[in-house]
């Protein structure tokens, strides 16, 4: 199974996974973990396949590392 890819080296962040569960599963981790600003899973259009949501805000490694998909 592919890993969460999650990039914030922008302005905004980016998660990706090829399946939008694991997204929402996620999005769920981020609530967990009061990081309240990013937005729900949509298809990725950027790389023609899978999902993303956008992170608004800066998510801790802590935190992206605790998530068990």
């Amino acid at each position: 199974m592919s890993t969460l890819e999650v990039d914030q080296s922008g302005e905004i962040g980016v998660a990706r996974h090829p399946r939008r569960q694991i997204l929402i599963d996620f999005l769920n981790h981020l609530k967990e973990n009061n990081v309240l600003r990013f937005s729900y899973p949509m298809p990725d259009q950027e790389n023609g396949e899978g999902w993303m949501m956008f992170l608004y805000s800066p998510v801790s490694q802590a935190v992206i590392d605790s998530f068990e998909a």
